[in-house]
C-alpha cells in the first residue's frame, strides 16, 4: 500500500484517479492469486498463522470467484473461463486490432492511453508480484491476473461520488451492485450512497483519530420503475460518449429512442498554407516553407491554449451582457445537455503525418479536436418532444465561438508572416481571438470563416472515418483467424469498433447538414 498510494506531490485529478484505480487493481490481483494458492494448497486454519492476505481472500472468496479474473481454482468448475471472458476490453485487443479496427476514432486514443498506462504499472509491479507468487503460480497466470484485475476495476468499480475513503476520493467494488448492466434511457433502478448520522459521526471521529481504514455506510439500490419477478435490473452508469463507454465497459449502447452522442471535429486543418489567402487546407504533397504542419504539438499547442483562453474570455463577455447560453434556441434546456458538452473540451485523434513532412518525421501525430455533441434519435423513434434539428443547430451554435477564435488565430498567422517578411512571425493574440469568438469584431464578421473551418473539419472527419471503415473491413477479410473462439473475439471487437465509428459518423452527418445551411444563409 505504501508503494502504490498517491504521491503527495501529484496534483492533477487524472493522475490521482489513475493511481486509485491501480491501487484497487493491485489489491484485487494479489487477493485473487492468494486465493488461488490457498485453494490449491490450503494453509493452516489457525488464524494466528495465516497472513492478512489469506484471511481476506477467504473472507471475500465468493466475491472473488464471481469476478471475471484469471487464474481460477478448480479448473473443471471454471472451464468456461479458460480464456478471459471480457474479449472486447481494450486491454485484450492485439496491437494490430487497435491500429486497424479503431483507426481514425477517438477510441483509438483512449485504447492507447489505457494500454500504455497499464503497461507502465505492470512493469513496475512485475518483480514484486513474481517474487510473491511465482513459487506456486506460473508467470502467465500472474500477469493474466493483473490484467484481468485492471479490466474488472475499470468496468465495475465505483468512483469519487460514492467513495468514503481517501478523503472521499476512493475507488471501490460493491458486490452484486457492480454486476448491474447499463441502460441509459430506461433504467429500472437507481443507487445512492447512504450513511446514517451515527455512522457519519463515527466516521469523522475515526478519521480525526487517524484510525479508520474501513468504509462506512451502504450502497442503497431503489426501484424507479415497475419490476416483475424475473426482470433484469438495469441502472444508468451516467452519460458518456460512445468511445468513453467502450474504453471502460467494452460495449457501445444502442439507441432505443434518443440519446446524446459526440463527435470530434478538428479545430485546425492538418496542413495550413500560411501563404494562401483563403481555404481550409491545401495540397500537402509539396515541400513548401509556407505549409505549416498543424499535427505537430509544437505548432498546434500554443494555438489550442489561445483558443481555450479566447473562448473563456468570450463566455465572460457574454455573461456580462446577460445573454443566455441558449438564447438562440430556448427549446434546448442547458440542464438537458451533459456537462462535457457545455464546456470547451479538447481530445486528440491519431493521424498519419502529412505527406510533405513524412520523410523527415515519419511518426503518427495527434490532431486536436473539439468535442461537439447533439441528441440522436433511433430510426424507429416516435419521440417528438424536441425536433432533432433543434439539437443539431444548438450544437453548431455552441461550437462556433471556438471556431471563430480558431479562424482568427489562423488569419493572424497569415498576417504576421506577411508583416514579418518571411521571418519568424509574432505569436497570435488571444485578446483578438476573444473578440472574434464573442462576435464583437467591428472590422470583420468571423461567422463565415468559422463555418468554413468547421465544415472543413467535419468533411475531413467523415472522409477519415469512412476510409478507415473500408480499410478495417479489408484487413478483416485478409487476416482470418482459424481458432473458433479467437475468431469470435475478433468479430466482437470489430463490431464494437464499428459501433464507435458509426456513433461519431451519425453526429458528423447530422451537423454537416446544419453547417451547410448556415453557410448558404
Amino acid at each position: 500500500k505504501k508503494e502504490l498510494s498517491p504521491s503527495p506531490n501529484s496534483t492533477t485529478e487524472n493522475t490521482q484517479e489513475g493511481k486509485r484505480l491501480a491501487v484497487l487493481a493491485g489489491l484485487i490481483a494479489h487477493l485473487q492469486l492468494t486465493r488461488y494458492k490457498d485453494m490449491m494448497n490450503p494453509s493452516s486454519d489457525d488464524s494466528e498463522s495465516v497472513s492478512l492476505a489469506v484471511e481476506q481472500s477467504r473472507r471475500l472468496g465468493s466475491f472473488l470467484d464471481a469476478m471475471p479474473l484469471l487464474p481460477q481454482h478448480e479448473a473443471a468448475k471454471f472451464a468456461h473461463q479458460s480464456r478471459h471472458p471480457f474479449p472486447t476490453h481494450f486491454l485484450y485487443w492485439t496491437d494490430d486490432e487497435v491500429q486497424v479496427l479503431l483507426e481514425g476514432t477517438v477510441a483509438q486514443t483512449k485504447a492507447r492511453e489505457i494500454r500504455a498506462g497499464t503497461g507502465l504499472v505492470l512493469r513496475g509491479w512485475s518483480e514484486s508480484f513474481l517474487k510473491e507468487h511465482s513459487a506456486a503460480v506460473t508467470q502467465t497466470k500472474i500477469l493474466n491476473a493483473i490484467f484481468s484485475a485492471f479490466t474488472s476495476v475499470l468496468s465495475r468499480s465505483f468512483g469519487d461520488a460514492a467513495g468514503r475513503d481517501l478523503d472521499g476520493n476512493g475507488r471501490m467494488l460493491v458486490p452484486l451492485v457492480d454486476m448491474l448492466n447499463h441502460d441509459g434511457e430506461d433504467p429500472n433502478v437507481s443507487w445512492k450512497w447512504h450513511v446514517t448520522e451515527e455512522e457519519e459521526m463515527e466516521l469523522r471521529k475515526s478519521n480525526d483519530d487517524g484510525k479508520n481504514w474501513e468504509t462506512k455506510g451502504d450502497i442503497v439500490v431503489t426501484s424507479i420503475d415497475e419490476i416483475k419477478k424475473g426482470d433484469e435490473l438495469f441502472k444508468c452508469y451516467g452519460w458518456r460518449p460512445a468511445w468513453d463507454i467502450a474504453s471502460s465497459y467494452g460495449f457501445v449502447p444502442r439507441i432505443k429512442k434518443e440519446q446524446w452522442e459526440c463527435a470530434a471535429i478538428p479545430l485546425f486543418p492538418a496542413v495550413f498554407d500560411i501563404g494562401s489567402s483563403t481555404g481550409y487546407s491545401t495540397s500537402n504533397d509539396r515541400n513548401d516553407d509556407s505549409l505549416l504542419d498543424l499535427l505537430l504539438e509544437t505548432n498546434y499547442g500554443p494555438l489550442v491554449k489561445a483558443v481555450d483562453a479566447a473562448v473563456e474570455a468570450a463566455n465572460e463577455i457574454k455573461a456580462r451582457q446577460n445573454k443566455s447560453d441558449n438564447e438562440q434556441n430556448i427549446s434546448i434546456s442547458k440542464s438537458d445537455r451533459p456537462d462535457i458538452l457545455c464546456r470547451f473540451e479538447i481530445v486528440s485523434v491519431f493521424r498519419p503525418p502529412p505527406a510533405h513532412t513524412a520523410s523527415d518525421f515519419p511518426f503518427t501525430r495527434r490532431q486536436p479536436c473539439l468535442i461537439v455533441g447533439t441528441k440522436l434519435q433511433s430510426d424507429d423513434s416516435t419521440t417528438t418532444a424536441c425536433g432533432s434539428n433543434d439539437y443539431h443547430k444548438a450544437a453548431v451554435d455552441n461550437a462556433l465561438p471556438a471556431f471563430r477564435a480558431a479562424a482568427s488565430a489562423l488569419q493572424q498567422l497569415r498576417d504576421n508572416r506577411s508583416q514579418s517578411g518571411g521571418n519568424t512571425p509574432s505569436p497570435v493574440q488571444a485578446s483578438k481571438m476573444a473578440i472574434a469568438a464573442a462576435s464583437l469584431d467591428s472590422t470583420k464578421d468571423w461567422e463565415q470563416s468559422a463555418l468554413e473551418l468547421m465544415a472543413g473539419g467535419v468533411r475531413d472527419r467523415i472522409q477519415t472515418l469512412l476510409g478507415a471503415s473500408n480499410e478495417a473491413n479489408a484487413w478483416l477479410s485478409a487476416n482470418p483467424v482459424e481458432d473458433t473462439k479467437d475468431n469470435l473475439h475478433r468479430q466482437l471487437r470489430a463490431g464494437m469498433a464499428s459501433d464507435v465509428r458509426s456513433s461519431e459518423l451519425n453526429v458528423l452527418l447530422s451537423l454537416q447538414e446544419i453547417v451547410s445551411v448556415k453557410r448558404s444563409n
